[in-house]
């Protein structure tokens, strides 16, 4: 008896796992497709900012900037004497660097514990 009900279900535990296979197939291409645009060439011609302007977005002076890049920490070019850069490195720079900050209270108070 309980086998007949098995073997009547059957059809229907093989349909619904055919759609979780489906389902699976269609998140690994989007999670693909989506890493096919992380490499994907950058248009360069949106994409380059120079020292000038990077230093006046980040309100940093263009000798620290200068600094990070004889440093290493953040990648550029040279056009002639100009330095230049990628808005995507300087994106990637912030991001990698990006730390959460606790805050302080003042006073030595601890949340009225």
């Amino acid at each position: 008896m309980k086998s007949d009900v098995f073997i009547n279900e059957l059809p229907k535990l093989v349909k619904a796992l055919n759609k979780i296979l489906q389902t699976n197939e269609l998140i690994i291409k989007s999670i693909e497709e989506i890493k096919a645009q992380d490499n994907a060439p950058v248009s360069v011609l949106h994409d380059l900012i120079f020292i000038e302007e990077l230093a006046q977005k980040l309100r940093l002076s263009q000798t620290t900037l200068y600094r990070y890049v004889s440093e290493g920490y953040i990648p550029c070019s040279r056009i002639g004497n100009r330095h230049v850069f990628f808005e995507s490195d300087i994106k990637r720079f912030l991001d990698q660097n990006y730390r959460s900050v606790p805050v302080k209270i003042k006073g030595g108070e601890n949340n009225g514990t």
